[in-house]
C-alpha cells in the first residue's frame, strides 16, 4: 500500500483496521496517525505490544469504546503468526498501527502483510518548503538551505524551527525576520550541521583563504575522511579554480573542459590566490601525496602542513 492510498482512505473515512508504518519519515508518520485519529474521532492509544490489550479486544462486552492502538517494533506480535492472523479479526472497530523501524522483505511477515505495510520516504523538498512556510515566512532559498543541512528530515526541520521561533521571540534586540535568525543561527553554530558534507565545506573555505578551514577540517575528520581523499578534492578544485581564473577564452567550458557546474562553482574562488599560488598549491600537494606515498611526510599531518604552507 502506498501513502497516497492511506491519505484517500483518510479523506473517504474508510479506514483499514490494521496498517503497519515503516520508512525514515518518522514525522510524517505521526502527521498521518493524527489525521486518522481526526476523521475517525477515535483516541491514540501507545502500547508496548499488542498483547498487552488482546484479551480485552476478544472480550467484545467488555470494551465500550474504540482507539486506535499504536506500538512500536511489537516483538511478540511480530513472532506470533497465529496473533497475526486473528488480529483483523479481533479488531472491530479499533485499529492497530504498528511501527517497524525496520521491515525484512525477505521474511513471511512482509509477504503476507505487504498490503498493510506504508513505507513513509522522505518528503520531497516541494512538499519540505511548503510545511516549512507554513511555521515560519523562510524564502525559498533559507527552506531549501534548511532542508539540506537536516537532510530533509522532517522531524529534525522542525527542531530547528523551534530553535528559531524562540530566538526571534527571547531577542530584544531581534533581527528584522525569521530569515535574519536563520543566518545568525546557523554562523553561531547553533543549528546542527551534519559533518559528512564538512569536506565541501572545507575546501571552499581553504579556496576562499578563511580560517574555519581548521575546523571543517576536524569536521572532516570526525566522519572519518581519508587524508588521501582530502587531497584529491583540493588539487581537483584548485586546478579547476586555476582554470577558470586562467582562463582568457570568451567559451570558459570549451577552453578549459569544465562542466557548467564545475565552472560555477571555480567562480565562488576567484582571486582570492593569484595563479602562481595555485600553481604552488597543487604542486605543493603533489610533494605531500608522494612524500605520504614514500614514508617521508606523516599521514597524520600532512594536510596541517599543506595549510600552513598554502593559506
Amino acid at each position: 500500500m502506498d501513502i497516497n492510498t492511506v491519505r484517500n482512505q483518510i479523506k473517504q473515512k474508510q479506514l483499514d483496521s490494521f496498517y503497519v508504518f515503516t520508512g525514515p519519515e518518522w514525522q510524517g508518520q505521526k502527521i498521518y496517525i493524527e489525521q486518522i485519529s481526526k476523521v475517525t474521532g477515535m483516541e491514540v492509544k501507545r502500547i508496548n505490544s499488542i498483547t498487552d490489550v488482546y484479551g480485552k479486544l476478544k472480550s467484545k462486552s467488555f470494551v465500550n469504546r474504540d482507539y486506535i492502538y499504536v506500538a512500536r517494533d511489537d516483538k511478540e506480535f511480530m513472532a506470533n503468526e497465529k496473533l497475526q492472523a486473528s488480529i483483523k479479526t479481533v479488531l472491530g472497530n479499533n485499529i492497530f498501527i504498528l511501527l517497524l523501524t525496520v521491515v525484512d522483505k525477505r521474511v513471511k511477515f512482509y509477504k503476507q502483510y505487504k498490503d498493510a505495510i506504508v513505507e513513509f520516504e522522505l518528503f520531497t523538498p516541494k512538499i519540505l518548503t511548503k510545511y516549512i512556510q507554513k511555521e515560519i515566512p523562510l524564502t525559498d532559498i533559507n527552506c531549501k538551505k534548511l532542508i539540506d543541512i537536516c537532510e530533509s528530515d522532517y522531524g529534525r526541520i522542525l527542531l530547528e524551527i523551534d530553535k528559531i521561533k524562540h530566538f526571534y521571540n527571547w531577542n530584544t534586540t531581534r533581527p528584522a525576520n525569521y530569515n535574519d535568525c536563520l543566518q545568525i543561527l546557523l554562523s553561531e553554530g547553533a543549528i546542527y550541521r551534519p559533518p559528512k558534507d564538512a569536506i565541501f565545506d572545507f575546501v571552499d573555505a581553504v579556496l576562499n583563504r578563511t580560517e574555519k578551514c581548521w575546523d571543517l577540517l576536524n569536521q572532516s575528520y570526525a566522519v572519518g575522511e581519508a587524508n588521501m581523499v582530502l587531497i584529491s578534492v583540493l588539487y581537483n578544485n584548485i586546478k579547476q579554480t586555476l582554470q577558470v581564473q586562467s582562463c582568457n577564452g570568451a567559451d570558459i567550458s570549451k577552453s578549459t573542459g569544465l562542466t557548467g557546474w564545475q565552472i560555477q562553482c571555480a567562480k565562488k574562488h576567484l582571486d582570492r590566490y593569484s595563479n602562481g599560488e595555485l600553481v604552488a598549491g597543487m604542486k605543493l600537494l603533489q610533494e605531500i601525496e608522494s612524500g605520504i606515498k614514500t614514508g617521508k611526510i606523516e599521514d597524520e599531518i600532512s594536510i596541517e602542513y599543506f595549510l600552513v604552507n598554502f593559506l
